[in-house]
């Protein structure tokens, strides 16, 4: 595992809970989708033409942003999986078989897909709710790899893409956010319903196709024709704070109403016996569970314990005990059973470990 040695046991620098809103984002995201002019796109290349795009946009990339390239369609399937998991790579590109690759930058908030659906999806991530700093790093990404590259574009339909639903802007500005409290008080469908109306996308934590498990949604703009970038970012924006004081409404409800906060507070309470005492842990149960916890965190639910958990290691449980990052960093975990065991041992040992500093 050369390309990708450590990540799988190292924290995603995007995530920092709880973040400025109390845990309800957990991460922000801006992708701009660009294909090189006078090249057919990724599907339609040959095999020996797909690899020097991956080279070329790769010299590029070395220019412009200090980090190492990944060849995606050389990685064993777990390898692939991991980088799935920590948001770097679509599923489509894990899967391709044509070559492909990611620039992967230093700071490990900067991942650039080469050879997906189109020959470049340009994405910086950060924690919390930060779309206008992440569109402005992007921008000037964007300008510096432009400047080797060469976008196609069109003066009328804007940047030339291999989906319509990326024309214009080839941008996609997105929020992952955590909304239980929504869900439990039966407000969530109204909510997410609003926000297809203001033509924005509701997708699962890993994007299109993905389920929405624990109560984690990622919040996007479907429109990147007809409007300019700082106005698509400034949309999502404005919709992520109304989903954001939502969600904090129903959590002071449940709070304020002694039936809702008794199944919230039995919730939460089920969450931390499960995950100090299981000694097997599918990945779906602690998906459920740690969602709980971090919504019991945030509400003070579990100030009575004297050895409450910390948001970093929340935040670590999370990314690092999803099933490829347990095999990374456990090569011998290799078949679920011993990964279910494993992942109940690390969970009780890091929650163990919070009760040493408090």
């Amino acid at each position: 595992m050369s390309d990708i040695a450590g990540l799988g046991s190292t924290p995603a620098p995007w995530l920092g809970s709880p973040g400025e809103h109390g845990g309800v984002v957990l991460s922000s995201r801006i992708r701009l989708a660009r294909n090189l002019e006078g090249w057919h796109f990724p599907r339609k290349l040959p095999p020996a033409r797909a690899r020097t795009l991956v080279e070329k946009v790769a010299e590029a990339a070395a220019r412009a942003c200090p980090g190492r390239l990944v060849r995606v369609d050389r990685l064993e399937t777990s390898e692939r999986q991991l980088l799935v998991e920590r948001q770097l790579v679509s599923r489509e590109l894990a899967a391709a078989k044509r070559a492909c690759g990611l620039w992967l930058g230093d700071d490990q908030r900067t991942a650039l897909m080469i050879g997906e659906e189109d020959h470049l999806r340009l994405q910086l991530f950060g924690p919390g709710l930060q779309l206008e700093k992440l569109l402005a790093d992007a921008v000037a990404l964007d300008v510096r790899l432009a400047r080797d590259l060469g976008w196609a574009f069109d003066d009328r339909l804007g940047y030339l893409t291999a989906c319509h639903s990326n024309l214009g802007t080839g941008l996609r500005a997105s929020v992952m956010l955590h909304l239980p409290a929504l869900a439990e008080t039966g407000e969530l469908k109204a909510v997410l319903r609003a926000l297809e109306k203001l033509h924005l996308a509701v997708r699962g934590r890993f994007g299109e196709g993905s389920e929405p498990q624990g109560h984690y949604y990622q919040v996007s703009n479907r429109r990147t024709l007809g409007q300019d970038e700082a106005g698509i970012v400034a949309s999502v924006h404005a919709a992520a704070l109304r989903v954001i004081e939502a969600e904090r409404i129903a959590r002071e409800s449940m709070l304020a109403n002694d039936a809702q906060r008794n199944r919230l507070e039995d919730k939460v309470w089920r969450a931390w016996a499960v995950l100090t005492s299981a000694r097997v842990l599918s990945s779906e149960e602690l998906v459920d569970h740690l969602a709980w916890l971090r919504v019991g965190l945030a509400l003070g639910v579990l100030n009575t314990l004297s050895h409450r958990p910390t948001w970093a290691t929340l935040d670590r449980i999370f990314v690092l005990c999803q099933p490829a990052h347990l095999q990374a960093a456990h090569p011998a975990a290799t078949d679920s059973v011993w990964r279910d065991r494993l992942r109940a041992e690390l969970t009780r040992t890091w929650l163990t470990a919070d009760a040493g500093r408090n």
